[in-house]
């Protein structure tokens, strides 16, 4: 049971305090006070947990994080330091299996990174923790990442192996099989431990390309890996060979041919292609991978390598209908599509190649961006090439494609693709993502990227002169690249020249619009209204911008601005014009009653403080009938209906409101509303014997006698004997403790 609050809280700041001055052992004693108090709080165990710990009393610091852990399951941070703990004892394995549980909790919890780390940390001090092993590979899997999870599969098959539990660790192998069938070091330690040898399975050979090759080389390396490990596939090996794994899909109406050769012909074939393309000989390996693919083995792989060579020989045709082959295959489609890029442009058929080359940069930047950044960066890279094609500039697509080669080809363009995102993000406005062609499409791409690092650099030291300079030079390089001209006005911002920076913002804003891309423009309008949130007409161009776009949810918002921005003006039926307008607007919103109430709201409010009850009343009708639960409303249309004169009307109104609640049981919301109207209209006798009505229908007796007190007062005050007679009455029967005072009142009347 609980014990003395206040004792337990004071002795939990004294021990803080203790603590703060590293006095350990008064910590310890206070926390202790405290549990003396409250036994089951997890956080106190913790506190006197750290201080043993700090005060080298390990086997105490581990019962007491040991309670914390059994009373908060769900907390890791105890169990972190029960880990520690363990460390500092030297109980390795009793420390892995901390950390083990520790990262159940985090993986409980989906925090992948904390439960990853974990387990790193649990199989450091353990390498034959073997659910540690599981537990890394099963999440690794989870997160689509493949690789790492197959190496953890494979690192608890040998831990398996090594304890002689040979049918679970060919288990292993298996699930590591069945992320990559074709994973040569899972396929032969599979083997290895299903004949028995006691083999130590070496790694997998590197990859022929130096790091950063191009797109092409790269997916040559992985085609070449892949038709090797071709011949460890589990197939049959007697002359009527069964090789369905390696031959086409089965189109319906079509009998496939079947394979005139045997699987050790085919497996020989491959090799010899293999061995053929690696020595530079193309003719003879042309002859093997046509044999191959016309045998049934119809792999992306072999197509792309086929392609390669057919393009190396300059027989264009035959290597694009390779490269339509593999170009649909995830692990292959860059490559190709690189592959095919050059093909068309090497035909002269700049628009096909152009389409290519934008599907290659779509790829790789997607690689490079955040999640929410993804789908705004497809539709940018669906509509470049057609932007190019419609504008005709022959020129141009090459001068594109041209960059686009050079930059894929350079060594260690996959760093320099990650590098520019970087910076490209830096330059863009918060919410509207740039793609990395318009920095590639861009003359001296280089030499922009890092004038903007160094531009952001200055900044960073307060040195804005110099961030200008630098900013001034790099577009006299590159003028028409826009991006550039907003680095320095955001440059002036931070100098304080708000109107230089607004005048560069609006020039940039309508070359964006005359180049046809409004997407931008919209988002340099968003930075220039930060900076002068009351210009009306940059932000009704921003709101054409966004109706043109479809996008009608910003649109409304910035309505809401435009008009709020008006009536700063002090031009109320300008702000009232705008939230019209944007009402119109509604129905093609995501939710159309939502915004038609937070429109009316504003409407509502800028009506009453300008007086105009009837306009108000309107417009809170019409709240009042869209939402029937607005008590806000209601409130408005009672106080309006005063304020008009109508007594009566008003006490329609309640009425109407006392019986909704009523039909949908809800007693207590009629009491708030109604007491708040008798705050807002003292002096009003309908709303007095309506609360008094709600009061004795609930059953509160003394506040109903309160209530009717006050009616019967103003009653009196107006002359009205017979009505006061009839509340004192009400009253007597309610059974008042003073009930002589009221029979007295009543002879007086």
């Amino acid at each position: 049971m609980a014990g003395d609050k206040k004792v337990y809280e004071k002795a939990i700041r004294t021990g803080l305090n203790f603590a703060w001055e590293g006095k350990w052992d008064q910590a310890a004693d206070a926390y202790k006070q405290a549990l003396a108090e409250m036994p089951d709080d997890p956080i106190v165990h913790s506190h006197l947990g750290l201080a043993y710990l700090e005060l080298g009393r390990y086997e105490s610091a581990l019962r007491t994080y040991i309670q914390a852990s059994r009373l908060a399951p769900d907390d890791p941070a105890a169990l972190a330091r029960i880990a520690e703990i363990h460390e500092r004892l030297d109980q390795s394995h009793s420390a892995a299996g901390a950390y083990f549980s520790v990262s159940e909790v985090y993986r409980r919890q989906r925090s992948w990174t904390q439960a990853i780390q974990a387990l790193q940390k649990a199989v450091q001090l353990d390498p034959n923790h073997m659910p540690a092993r599981l537990s890394l590979a099963e999440i690794y899997a989870e997160l689509d990442q493949p690789q790492r999870a197959i190496k953890e599969y494979l690192n608890l098959a040998r831990v398996l192996q090594r304890q002689g539990q040979m049918e679970k660790a060919l288990e292993q192998c298996r699930l590591a099989l069945e992320l990559d069938p074709r994973n040569l070091e899972a396929r032969a330690l599979g083997e290895a431990l299903q004949s028995g040898e006691a083999v130590t399975i070496a790694e997998p050979p590197a990859p022929l390309s130096e790091e950063g090759a191009s797109p092409v080389d790269m997916a040559r390396d992985k085609a070449l890996e892949e038709l090797a490990g071709i011949p460890f596939e589990d197939a049959a090996v007697d002359e009527a060979a069964d090789i369905t794994t390696l031959e086409p899909e089965a189109v319906e109406g079509v009998v496939p041919a079947k394979p005139s050769l045997s699987r050790p012909q085919i497996d020989a074939l491959i090799a010899q292609a293999i061995d053929f393309q690696t020595r530079g000989l193309l003719d003879e390996a042309i002859a093997c991978y046509t044999k191959v693919i016309d045998a049934g083995v119809d792999r992306p792989a072999a197509h792309f390598n086929l392609g390669l060579l057919y393009q190396q020989r300059l027989r264009l045709e035959h290597a694009i209908s390779e490269f339509d082959q593999s170009v649909r295959h995830t692990p292959y489609a860059l490559g190709s599509h690189f592959a095919l890029g050059e093909c068309y442009k090497a035909l002269g058929r700049v628009d096909d190649a152009l389409e290519h080359f934008v599907q290659v940069l779509k790829i790789v930047d997607l690689g490079t961006v955040q999640r929410e950044q993804a789908d705004d960066l497809i539709q940018l890279y669906d509509a470049l090439a057609d932007s190019y094609i419609a504008k005709g500039d022959r020129a141009k697509a090459l001068e594109f494609t041209n960059s686009l080669v050079e930059f894929l080809s350079s060594k260690g363009w996959e760093d320099k693709a990650r590098e520019a995102r970087h910076r490209i993000d830096s330059l863009a406005d918060v919410g509207v993502t740039m793609s990395l062609a318009e920095v590639l499409a861009a003359p001296k791409a280089d030499t922009i990227l890092s004038s903007v690092t160094l531009s952001q650099e200055y900044v960073k030291r307060g040195a804005l002169t110099a961030a200008t300079e630098v900013c001034y030079q790099a577009i006299e390089s590159a003028p028409t690249y826009l991006p550039l001209h907003l680095r320095l006005a955001e440059i002036f911002v931070e100098d304080g020249r708000v109107e230089d920076a607004v005048s560069k913002y609006q020039a940039v804003a309508e070359l964006y619009l005359v180049r046809e891309e409004p997407r931008l423009a919209t988002g340099v309008y968003k930075r220039m209204l930060r900076l002068t949130p009351l210009d009306v007409v940059a932000r009704s161009r921003l709101i054409d911008l966004l109706i043109s776009s479809g996008e009608i949810d910003q649109a409304l918002e910035q309505y809401l601005a435009l008009a709020d921005a008006y009536y700063q003006l002090a031009q109320v039926d300008k702000a009232l014009e705008k939230y019209n307008e944007a009402m119109r607007l509604v129905m093609r919103s995501s939710d159309e009653t939502a915004w038609q109430m937070r429109l009316l709201r504003k409407m509502g409010d800028i009506q009453m403080r300008r007086a105009d009850w009837r306009a108000a009343i309107a417009i809170y009708r019409r709240i009042a009938t869209l939402a029937p639960d607005d008590e806000r409303a209601r409130l408005h249309l009672i106080d309006l209906s005063y304020k008009l004169g109508g007594d009566k009307e008003a006490d329609k109104v309640v009425k109407a409101m006392l019986q909704d609640f009523r039909v949908q049981d809800q007693d207590e919301r009629a009491l708030a509303l109604l007491q708040e109207a008798v705050r807002l209209y003292p002096q009003q006798m309908a709303l007095r014997a309506r609360m008094a009505r709600a009061y004795i229908d609930v059953g509160m007796r003394e506040e109903a006698i309160a209530e009717l007190d006050m009616l019967g007062e103003l009653q009196l005050d107006a002359g009205l004997r017979e009505q006061a007679m009839a509340t004192v009455r009400l009253i007597i029967s309610l059974g008042p403790k003073n009930v002589d005072a009221y029979q007295h009142l009543l002879s007086q009347i």
